[in-house]
């Protein structure tokens, strides 16, 4: 109720998660970004489940997926509930799951392989020249 910093908003954040049909959601895979329950929403995805976003009068779209510092997570197509597709070299379930408050579904994960040289060349120098996102 009293934050010790305001921000002037979300960026349009809300907006893009409202009406693009699809999001792609890139985080830091913390404990404190997994929560079971948040106090504010800035960006409905999947809300309580199938058919909650159209209820309220958002389109269809919402997230495909969750990329990580450490994994992979996508949606089951029915429930819509969060699960582990895949795990970057040196993240094993046990250790991304860790870093949740929240359990997922880690039956079908496997072990992603890293990117090649080419890959990192284009992901670094194209996609974040500044290397806001990739180290």
């Amino acid at each position: 109720h009293k934050p010790t910093v305001r921000f002037p908003g979300s960026g349009g954040a809300c907006d893009v998660a409202s009406f693009v049909g699809r999001t792609i959601v890139f985080m830091q895979h913390e404990k404190r970004k997994f929560v079971r329950r948040v106090d504010y929403l800035t960006s409905p995805g999947w809300l309580d489940g199938p058919g909650r976003r159209e209820e309220i009068g958002l389109p269809g779209g919402g997230p495909s997926v969750v990329i990580t510092n450490m994994a992979i997570m996508g949606f089951d197509p029915d429930s819509k509930e969060m699960l582990l597709k895949g795990c970057f070299p040196g993240a094993s379930p046990r250790r991304i799951q860790a870093c949740m408050e929240v359990e997922v579904d880690a039956s079908q994960a496997i072990e992603i392989a890293p990117p090649s040289k080419d890959e990192l060349q284009i992901l670094r120098e194209v996609c974040d020249p500044q290397r806001l996102i990739l180290t």
